[in-house]
């Protein structure tokens, strides 16, 4: 059989030239509004997101987005698909304590066992962080690599992505990063911006800080901690001028980082809700 076919899923940020050069499959989340459910495809923006959930908001539906794995059907018929090309899968899923992918992808995988061989990563990371190892996985296969030495990859990479986010609808904070109720209305009253890092998988508030000048400070400190980075990635919502204001300091003192600006995940906009900006770093393994 052929190369070690990668599969992910749609909370992954990956260059458009790297799902052109490699047969990566992307499997979609599902996001849940009430009764309604919609596919995270490349076409649903976060802003699309937002609206459909102001929609129901006026209608008297006071719910928040939820994220769901798709039919575990749907996952294996992915999974049988990409097994005409090999009969050894790597599976690379946002994190298992933001999303139930990686949960669904395992019942998938051991469905299968015994026909293909199949191994199922939780890469306790997102956006960025998941698409980097996605990367690596897929020049990995394609230079002739075998399961096991992608999975000896991709574990080895895990411990140098860092991830750090500052959010302003705190309430969404109260299910995903166990904010607490009386914290939650405090800060929005008070105009404060929670910041959070990601630790093995989990979201953990840090800290607040209220105006966006200090969000601009704390981003840029987070980032030269690091004497070595192969890539950078920004993440926001409704925060261009903060955006413009951190670049700016960056290729002041670090002219030689070049940032990517990410696109917002509705998979990672239903744990942070909008007007969010955050960065993604992965140190690379020297």
């Amino acid at each position: 059989m052929g190369k070690v076919c990668i599969v992910t899923d749609s909370n992954a940020s990956i260059p458009q030239d790297i799902l052109d050069k490699y047969p990566i499959e992307v499997i979609p989340h599902v996001i849940r509004m009430g009764r309604d459910r919609h596919e995270e495809t490349p076409d649903m923006t976060v802003d699309h997101l937002f609206q459909l959930l102001r929609e129901k908001q006026s209608s008297g539906q006071f719910v928040l987005p939820e994220l769901e794995a798709p039919n575990i059907n749907d996952i294996l018929d992915c999974y049988q698909r990409v097994t005409r090309r090999s009969d050894e899968i790597v599976s690379i899923h946002m994190s298992s304590h933001l999303s139930p992918m990686w949960a669904q992808s395992r019942k998938a995988a051991e469905m299968m066992m015994g026909r293909y061989r199949l191994r199922v990563i939780d890469s306790l990371s997102t956006s960025l962080g998941l698409g980097v190892l996605v990367e690596l996985a897929a020049k990995a296969a394609d230079d002739g690599a075998n399961l096991h030495e992608i999975a000896r990859i991709i574990n080895g990479a895990v411990p140098h992505l860092y991830v750090t986010f500052f959010a302003e609808t705190l309430n969404y904070l109260e299910r995903s990063a166990h904010l607490g109720a009386a914290q939650s209305v405090l800060g929005t009253m008070l105009g404060i911006k929670a910041m959070l890092t990601m630790e093995d998988g989990k979201l953990i508030p840090l800290e607040k800080v209220q105006s966006r000048e200090e969000v601009v400070d704390k981003l840029y400190d987070f980032v030269a901690e690091f004497a070595f980075i192969e890539q950078v990635g920004i993440v926001q919502h409704r925060y261009e001028q903060t955006q413009e204001m951190f670049l700016d300091r960056l290729k002041e003192s670090k002219p030689k980082i070049s940032p990517r600006l990410l696109h917002y995940p509705p998979s990672l906009a239903v744990h942070l809700g909008p007007s969010v900006m955050g960065v993604v770093v992965y140190e690379g393994i020297v």
